[in-house]
């Protein structure tokens, strides 16, 4: 008997197979590849549990267990941790897929679920995850005493600007190279010299500076020949949008608080004790471009310099929401980019810093940053672009899960890559706590919103109706008492 049927030894049937690897009974282990193939009339036989956890296992020292299988739930899906977290990850998804509480829940699972292979057990976890929270969900998820958490705020987000070079500035205060970018060279070289610093200085003070150098420039020109028709309202007027930017960005407070400052939120969090910083990161888009920036820029600056330490801690980025900062092809004239979160995504794991890349528009991301993550979360996908993308993802061998992506359920994905040991659909554990990404209940909301509505309306009309009957019983009174009074 199989799954109902009664299968006779005259039965002939036609399966449709991928051969992906060789299972050694003797050995009890599985290897992928093939080095010799089935022939016509070959036997075939159903994969019991027994070869099917051999297939599934890493094969490491140790195992997070991230879910159950599709096609068996007594079955759990393991991924080796030291690649998982050791390397760069990409979830992917569309939105309501479950990404966020997949993220969570594997989050989670360092203090939960991290088992020694040879004997099964358990060790105490002490991780460094940074997590940029784009829409204010994951606070709900690690409120428990089980991690050390810290939440860090829009407002005390700290960092300086002056960590940037020339080139840097030039592109983000809207140099051109023509004459702007010597003016702004030259003022910084000043403010910098007035301060004594090789590096410090007040973005605020910019403005002032440049027209002080815009100044001397001109009263040069009116002692020399060659450039005496060059006043200063021309020298200005070559610099004015340069300083209109300048000007611009100083009188947005919250970014001027962020990069204004003498604190590095960076080297704050590196030498803390806590083990999960969530950084509310609801940033508008100007804003994120300079804070992801010189965030990335800084955490690369750290690890480099940090790189011989022999007690290290590791460190794991998770960028949720990804396709907002990390992107191809948003190429803006004053946009500094994704140099230094390329170069974490090359660089980083020698350094100590791994990265989950987190995105419901995989089509649209840096295409440097995806080809470096080498394995992945695909939740259910419907747009084409970023199906394609999945699809160069899928090895040969693994084409067939293609067709499953555009259905998959809420909670359901697909494993692929080197941290797994197989690529195939498994129900993730749940998140627990949950984080704040749960669908919208439109209907309760309107119904809820209805009903508060009449009662506001019931209540106008009660205090209406008593007043009326409250001034129709003084104008009563005053007529009975005096009929020629004039009431309107």
């Amino acid at each position: 008997m199989y799954h109902g049927f009664r299968i006779n030894a005259s039965d002939r049937f036609l399966i449709e197979a991928d051969l992906i690897g060789i299972h050694d009974d003797y050995l009890k282990k599985f290897d992928s590849g093939i080095n010799h193939f089935p022939i016509i009339g070959s036997e075939v036989y159903a994969v019991n549990e027994r070869i099917q956890k051999s297939v599934l296992d890493i094969g490491s020292k140790w195992r997070i267990e991230v879910g159950r299988s599709f096609n068996d739930p007594n079955i759990y899906i393991s991924a080796n941790p030291d690649i998982l977290f050791g390397k760069h990850l990409g979830v992917f998804g569309n939105t309501g897929t479950g990404k966020t509480c997949t993220l969570a829940s594997v989050i989670q699972g360092i203090k939960r679920r991290i088992y020694n292979n040879s004997d099964g057990s358990k060790s105490e976890i002490n991780p460094k995850i940074i997590i940029f929270d784009s829409n204010s969900e994951y606070d709900r998820a690690f409120a428990s005493e089980e991690f050390k958490v810290k939440i860090i705020t829009k407002q005390e987000l700290k960092l300086p600007h002056y960590h940037l070079n020339f080139s840097e500035y030039y592109k983000f205060l809207g140099a051109s190279q023509g004459v702007q970018a010597p003016v702004l060279k030259a003022s910084i070289k000043q403010l910098r010299e007035k301060n004594k610093d090789v590096k410090k200085f007040n973005l605020s003070d910019v403005p002032t500076e440049i027209r002080k150098y815009l100044m001397a420039q001109a009263e040069k020109g009116a002692d020399n020949e060659r450039n005496k028709t060059f006043s200063f309202s021309q020298w200005y007027g070559w610099n004015a949008t340069m300083i209109n930017r300048i000007e611009r960005l100083i009188e947005d407070e919250d970014l001027i608080t962020i990069i204004e400052t003498d604190q590095n939120t960076v080297e704050e969090i590196l030498q803390s004790e806590d083990e999960v910083i969530l950084i509310q990161a609801d940033f508008n888009k100007d804003e994120l471009d300079i804070v992801m920036f010189l965030f990335s820029k800084l955490i690369y600056e750290w690890s480099t310099k940090n790189r011989d330490k022999e007690h290290k801690n590791h460190v794991l980025i998770l960028f949720e929401e990804a396709h907002r900062y990390i992107n191809e092809d948003d190429a803006e004239e004053y946009k500094l980019g994704n140099y230094y979160i390329e170069r974490l995504a090359r660089e980083g794991r020698k350094f100590g810093i791994s990265l989950i890349i987190s995105s419901q528009r995989p089509s649209e991301l840096s295409q440097t940053v995806v080809s470096q993550c080498n394995s992945f979360i695909v939740h259910r996908i419907t747009n084409k672009k970023d199906f394609d993308v999945i699809n160069k993802i899928l090895s040969t061998n693994n084409q067939n899960l293609l067709s499953i992506i555009p259905g998959l359920e809420k909670q359901y994905a697909i494993v692929i890559g080197e941290a797994f040991g197989y690529s195939d659909v498994i129900k993730l554990f749940d998140a627990n706590p949950t984080p704040k990404s749960d669908d919208p209940e439109v209907i309760s909301n309107w119904k809820n919103n209805s009903a508060k509505v009449v009662t506001e309306e019931n209540s106008t009309l009660d205090k209406d109706s008593t007043l009326d009957e409250f001034v129709r019983g003084i104008v009563g009174s005053a007529k009975s008492s005096n009929p020629d009074i004039d009431v309107d």
